[in-house]
């Protein structure tokens, strides 16, 4: 993957997890993952070229930051989540704990991370995209019918 443009890694119609190093990326600018994860979360996610789901532990991690900050910085999160129609929230119930329980027996991942992992598993998702190398180790060993995207090694 390093080297090539992000749509040769993700084809068009590929359903994607996205992990919370991404939107954490695309959210602040100016980190090394920012300009992919803008160009996936505007060329791919808002046009509808990808569907895309976030685990509902990426929403807690995305929020921690606006809620010490106060209201503008919580709006603009919750604008953020709410602008794009295609991307979807994966809730933690049964199948994705019980999937992370296995991740976690399996890795040495921390809890919010095997949930992340599990939630890509169980949703079907085609491509995990992430910007966390580690995910990328664990995901080849537990989750192998997985793609796995690390954003900072393509392009």
């Amino acid at each position: 993957m390093p080297g090539q443009p992000l749509e040769s890694v993700i084809a068009p119609g590929a359903a994607l997890l996205i992990d919370s190093s991404v939107v954490l990326a695309y959210l602040a600018g100016g980190e090394p993952g920012s300009e992919r994860a803008g160009e996936l979360f505007d060329s791919m996610v808002a046009t509808g070229r990808n569907p895309a789901w976030i685990s509902a532990v990426t929403v807690q991690e995305i929020l921690v930051r606006p809620f010490q900050r106060g209201a503008a910085a919580i709006a603009t999160a919750e604008g953020f989540l709410g602008h794009f129609s295609g991307l979807r929230v994966i809730d933690v119930g049964y199948e994705v704990a019980r999937e992370a329980a296995r991740i976690r027996a399996a890795t040495t991942l921390r809890t919010p991370d095997a949930l992340i992992l599990a939630s890509a598993s169980i949703s079907r998702a085609d491509i995990f995209v992430t910007d966390d190398e580690r995910l990328r180790v664990a995901a080849g060993r537990i989750a192998p019918h997985l793609t796995v995207a690390v954003l900072r090694e393509i392009g």
